[in-house]
């Protein structure tokens, strides 16, 4: 039931939440999008901040 635009973060490399997880995800949020970081594991905001910024910067940035 979720229709808000959403941002769907993940690291191409997580042992936790794998990126499938996050593909179904994407296709389950009418309004969302998937970002995906490459050489980045479970915390993408740690492991590659500048990236994952750009990412948020740039959903929050788009007219919705």
């Amino acid at each position: 039931g979720v229709k808000v635009p959403t941002l769907i973060v993940g690291g191409r490399q997580d042992a936790i939440v794998p990126l499938n997880c996050g593909e179904l995800y994407q296709r389950a949020l009418v309004n969302s999008t998937l970002h995906v970081i490459d050489r980045c594991g479970h915390s993408p905001a740690l492991e590659k901040p500048l990236e994952f910024l750009t990412a948020v910067l740039g959903f929050l940035a788009q007219p919705h």
